[in-house]
Order: C-alpha cells, then structure tokens, then sequence
C-alpha cells in the first residue's frame, strides 16, 4: 500500500480492517502499521479516533459472548441497577465528598481527595457504578465525567481549597475520544498547581500507553498517585514503573497493624522505599488511634481515614484539635526513636562541625533553648552529613563558616520554623547538599555576609531558597556580597521562590542558576502571580527545560523591575519565557540602567514577555541584547493580546531565527525609540530599525 496524501481511500481501508479484526493484538499491529505510514497531525487524530472506535467495536464484539453472559445471567434486581447506572451517566447525575488528607508532622490538612457520591433512590455505590459502567463499556463516559466535574468544583472554589492539592481518581485504561481529552487537558493545564490525578497500581494500561501519560503529566507539571498499592501483586519493580508523587497504601495492609508484626514489616519497607525515591508515603482508611499511632511510628508522610476526618461536601479546613494533637504527639515520639542523634543549640554558640560529625551527630536544632546568634564552623572538604532547624519563634543569626551540610531525603538542609526572623550570614565557602533553604510563609530569611553558598539538588520536586512547590515561601531578601549557586536537576522546581509565591528582594550578590527539568522556574513564583524588585546584582543563568521562565511566573501574571543589574540568560527546551510568564495574562518589565543578555532556542519562546498574554515593556538607559530561534521565536512580546515596547536612552538589538511570519505579533507602532536605538534582525536582515524617536 501506497502513501498518497490526496487520497483519502486509506480511511476506508483502515476501517474495513477494524471491521475484520477479532483480537487486541491484531488490533495492535493494523494501528501501529497505519501510524507509522500517516504521520500527518491530521492523519494521527483520524487514527487515534479509529484506536478508540475499534476498541470499542472489539468489547461489543466480545459483548455478543462474554457480556451477553454476564447480562443474562444478571438477577431483576441487577438489572435494575444497571439500567439506573446508565441514567445517572447519562444525566451526570454525580456530587463529590472532599476527605482531608493530613500531615503526620503536625496534623494540618495537607490535601484533599475528591470521591463519588451517585445521586439515586437506589443508593448505588460507587464500587456499583465502576461495575456496571465497565460491563456496558462506559468506562470512558465515568472517566470524563470525574475529571471534569471536580475540576469545575475547583474552579468555582479554589479558595475553599487555600491552595492544598485535590486527588482526582482515574482509570487511565478508558481512553477519551479527541474532545474529551482536549476538555479535559484544558482544565487540567488550568488547575496545574492544585490537581493530583490517582489512579490504582492494578490498572490495566500497558507500558507504552502508561509512559505516553506520565510525559503528558509531567510536561503540565500535574503530580500522580498510586491507590491501593499493596492490595494485590506488589513490588518495587511495580512502582518504579509508575515512579508517582504520592504512593496510597492500602487500608487492607493497615486494619489492626499494631497487632501484626508482619504487616509493620512489609508497610515498613514500602515506606522506606518511598522515601529513597522521593515519594511521599500516604497510608489510607486509618480507621482506629492504635492503627494511625503505628503508621506515624513506621513514619507514613501522610494520612487519610475515618479516624481523621470523614469525607464530606464541605471543604473544611482543619481536623478536630484532639485529633491534631494527638498526630503531634506521635509524631514526637517517633522523632525520639528513630535514633538519629539530634544536637540542641545554645544561644550564641559557636560549633565546630567536625566535633559533631565524629559524636555522629545528623541534626541541629537552634531556638529551644531562646533565640541568639549561632555560629556553624566546618571545613569545606569535609560532608558532615547533617542538617539545620529553627524552632517556632525564633529570631537571630545563622552564620556558616566553611560548612557542607547534606540533607536526608525530602527534607530541606535548612529547615526555617514557623514566625521566624534569620540572617543567613555567609562566610568563606559553604555548601548544601540534597536539600535547600525552606522558609515557611510566615517567617523571613536574610542572606547577607561575603562568603559564597553552593545548592545542590536533584529530586523530581525541588526549590533551593523559598518553599515547596504547592506552598507559599516567606520574605526573601539578599543583601550579600558573595556569590549563590543554585545547580538543580529534577521534574518541576524553582532555584529562589516556590510554587505559590511570596516577596523576593534581591537587592545585592552574584547568582549562578543552573537548572534542568520538565518545569522550571530561576527566580519568582511557578503557579502564582510574580512582584519582583532585583537591583545591584550580576545574574547568570542556565535553563535547560521544556517549559520554563528564567526571571518571572510560569502560571500566572509577573510584575518586574530591574536596575543596575547585569543579566545574562541561556535557555532551551519547548515553551521559554526569559523575563515575564509562560502562561499569565499579561508581564509588567521595568529595565533601566542595566545590561541583560538573554539567548534562547526553543520551539515556542520569547526573550521578555507574557508569552500568552500582555507584554508592556519598558528599557530606560540600558543595553539589551536578544538572539531567539526556534519554529516560534520572539525577542520581546507574545502571542496573543498585545505588546508595548517603550525605549529611552537605551540600545535594544534582538536577532530572531525562526520560520514564522513575525509581522503577524509585532505591531511596529507599538515599538517607541527615543535617544538611542531598537533593531530587530529576522533571519540575518534587518526589518525593523528604530533611531532617535520612530
């Protein structure tokens, strides 16, 4: 056969196929074989409607046997359900309960998961649901249904949800048709920063299907869980084919394991585990104090059942005090016990690591005994392995000399207390190993001193000076001397801010950002609206990421003023925004007597911009130079709404390698020179050049 692309008779030889097919693997082999001669982005949407019709056209074919049994040999009452189950899809006749997922550290609410409830007389389950839906092959309908429903619930309420992330439940083997799935991936792209989508260990989805849609998650930068892991076969080799965020073990493994010691053991294992792949451990359906007092102990990072909180339609915001309480203690009592020595600062003390180190000492913990300045002195040769905290309240300095700190799994190498009030003073060369600097939104960090500081960090998840990536972080502000590195490796991350934002003043200091990832961020906030203020700084940057923003918001809108700065930027990847936001509405960007250099190749980039929205940008007595390539390259603007570019006293050049028509983004009229010059370079010629006033 043939490949002609006027000749549209290969559909109707692919359908006739399907029509013959009377296995998977004969199914398998006709669409592999069409894929790969019809590679056309409309000949792939036409064979992946095909992929699902012929799915569906080989269960109804298996209906005529299997089904027809399974429906003859349902009882009247059976049918009756089936027959409601249809009319509640058909109506979406759907509410959804919110049961509060809890932090074994203090008892908060750290998420919540979305569970069915149908609305019928008949009190169907939604075990009843799934059952029936599955036999008459509206797994798909369910599937497109539960997305989209809680996702409007999150829209309509994301407030109610102060920002914790929602579990949706998938059944990532009902494959959606071509609608569906662009609904549903809009909304998921929307509510990036608050959906988890979970979906059980035994789904039925082969490897490739399965590797297609962790990418897919990834690339929009949506967390996955694992539900019932430990239900059925389990292994290791089983999760790390899933390699999820969360792992959810199952209540099966937890009913009464205070009382057996095989199941601490084996829940024992799945936790330490998690905790070396850098996945959170939640254990589920903790029904009973004995049961959630035995997953704290075996150190579960999370906790969801009947004991903490129920599932409601309401969205509350905190579990009852006693409860909470309750957590807090067993959590301090597994902190006494797992035998990881623990140092108690004195105020004003100075320490000498290398003493620590040999009493095997792991953590530091400055404030129990009242605030004061602590000095940590090491040598920069030696890792000692251990880790900082402040405890609640406290206010004073932290002042490194020559220390190399590591941090064990998922935990910060400093770790900043609740209303606390640090200066992080920098003396000589220091380091930190597996983990940064968290500072929760209620206390403030200032870094100043002239040493340097190195962060090294590689994890799926990560952020070097600020706070997690659903979290909001505290005030930043840099007033040292001496220079940051900041070199991270992982899926989604921030090198100085977090995922939810808060104030960030770099005000002085050198700054070298490395970054690599599926989503990155250098400086600012991921999902959240950006205001930065950075003067008096060199910074240089190095982002290799498929979607990213080097100085900015990657979400949501930014507002940026730099002056007396020297900025040089290198991106690559797919979607790239140097200065401004990847996906907010609109980029306010204030440049005066500055230097910024930013060169960038991707498939859809600009240097300064709301790459899909508003760009207003202003360069006052300041030089910028742009080199931007790619199938969509701008140097300055979006592509959609409008840009205002406004130069005085300044020499703009930006030189663009791309195949697009850029007339079709830049409005000439809305590029203003005054005292100095703009040149725009497309593909080595010159077609806009601005001298004096234009």
């Amino acid at each position: 056969m043939e490949k002609n692309s006027c000749d549209y008779s290969w559909i109707h030889s692919l359908l006739g196929n399907v029509i013959a097919l009377s296995s998977e693997n004969e199914r398998y082999e006709l669409l592999d074989k069409f894929r790969s001669m019809y590679t056309g982005d409309e000949e792939k949407l036409i064979i992946n409607d095909v992929d699902i019709l012929s799915e569906m056209l080989l269960s109804l074919k298996n209906f005529n046997g299997i089904a027809d049994h399974k429906l003859a040999s349902l009882t009247e009452n059976e049918r009756a359900e089936l027959k409601e189950t249809d009319r509640i899809i058909d109506e979406n006749l759907f509410d959804y309960y919110f049961q509060p997922i809890v932090n074994t550290s203090d008892g908060e609410i750290y998420s919540y998961e979305a569970l069915m409830r149908p609305k019928s007389s008949m009190k169907l389950s939604p075990l009843h649901i799934l059952k029936y839906a599955a036999l008459v092959n509206r797994l798909p309908d369910i599937e497109r249904g539960t997305f989209l429903n809680v996702l409007e619930i999150i829209d309509s309420r994301k407030s109610d949800f102060a920002g914790k992330f929602v579990f949706i439940n998938s059944i990532p083997e009902a494959k959606l048709n071509v609608e569906d799935y662009r609904r549903v991936t809009g909304m998921l792209l929307k509510h990036a920063d608050t959906a988890v989508v979970e979906m059980t260990e035994q789904s039925e989805i082969n490897d490739e299907d399965l590797e297609a849609l962790k990418e897919r998650y990834r690339n929009m930068g949506i967390r996955m869980a694992i539900d019932d892991y430990g239900s059925g076969y389990s292994n290791a080799g089983n999760l790390l084919r899933y390699m999820p965020n969360f792992v959810k073990i199952d209540r099966s493994l937890l009913s009464n394991i205070q009382e057996s010691p095989k199941k601490r053991h084996f829940v024992r294992e799945i936790i330490q585990f998690c905790h070396e792949n850098d996945i959170l451990a939640l254990a589920e359906g903790v029904e009973t104090a004995e049961e959630l007092h035995a997953v704290i102990l075996l150190g579960a990072d999370l906790v969801q059942g009947y004991f903490t909180a129920k599932p409601a339609p309401e969205i509350i915001s905190s579990i009852p005090d006693d409860i909470k309480n309750m957590i807090k203690k067993y959590h301090q009592e597994r902190e006494n016990g797992i035998g990881q020595q623990v140092y108690i600062a004195d105020c004003s003390e100075r320490i000498l690591l290398e003493r620590l180190t040999k009493s095997d000492m792991k953590c530091i913990k400055i404030g129990e005994n009242g605030s004061g300045d602590v000095t940590l002195e090491g040598d920069t040769n030696t890792d000692t392995q251990i880790r900082i905290e402040t405890r609640k309240g406290f206010k004073g300095k932290l002042i490194l000399v020559n220390s190399w700190l590591t941090s064990i799994k998922s935990k910060p190498c400093i770790d900043i207390g609740e209303d606390n009030e640090v200066e992080l003073i920098l003396i000589g060369d220091n380091r930190l190993d597996a983990g940064g600097i968290r500072v929760p939104e209620s206390s403030k960090l200032t870094v100043s001193g002239e040493g340097r500081l190195e962060i090294n960090l590689h994890s799926p998840e990560y952020y070097g000076i600020g706070n997690g990536i659903g979290l909001l972080h505290g005030e930043l502000v840099f007033e040292q001397s001496g220079r940051i590195t900041i070199n991270a490796n992982g899926e989604t991350g921030v090198a100085i801010g977090s995922g939810s934002g808060g104030p960030i003043h770099i005000n002085s200091g050198q700054y070298r950002l490395n970054l690599q990832g599926d989503v990155c961020l250098g400086i600012g906030s991921v999902y959240s609206e950006s205001e930065l203020v950075i003067h008096d700084c060199d910074i240089g940057m190095e982002m290799t990421s498929a979607r990213g923003t080097a100085v900015g918001s990657v979400g949501r809108r930014s507002s940026i003023k730099i002056f007396k700065t020297s900025m040089k930027i290198f991106m690559s990847g797919i979607e790239l925004v140097g200065i401004g936001t990847l996906n907010g509405e609109y980029a306010e960007v204030d440049i005066q007597e500055a230097s910024c250099i930013i060169s960038m190749k991707g498939e859809r980039c600009s240097a300064v911009a709301a790459l899909e929205g508003h760009t207003d940008l202003s360069v006052a007595r300041a030089s910028i130079r742009i080199t931007s390539s790619g199938n969509q390259a701008l140097g300055a603007g979006g592509f959609a709404g409008t840009s205002s570019i406004r130069q005085d006293t300044a020499d703009t050049h930006i030189i663009l390698y791309t195949p697009m028509n850029v007339d079709d983004h830049i409005d000439r009229g809305n590029v203003v020179s005054t005292n100095g010059q703009f040149i725009l370079t497309l593909n080595g010629e010159d077609i806009i050049f601005c001298s004096d006033l234009t």
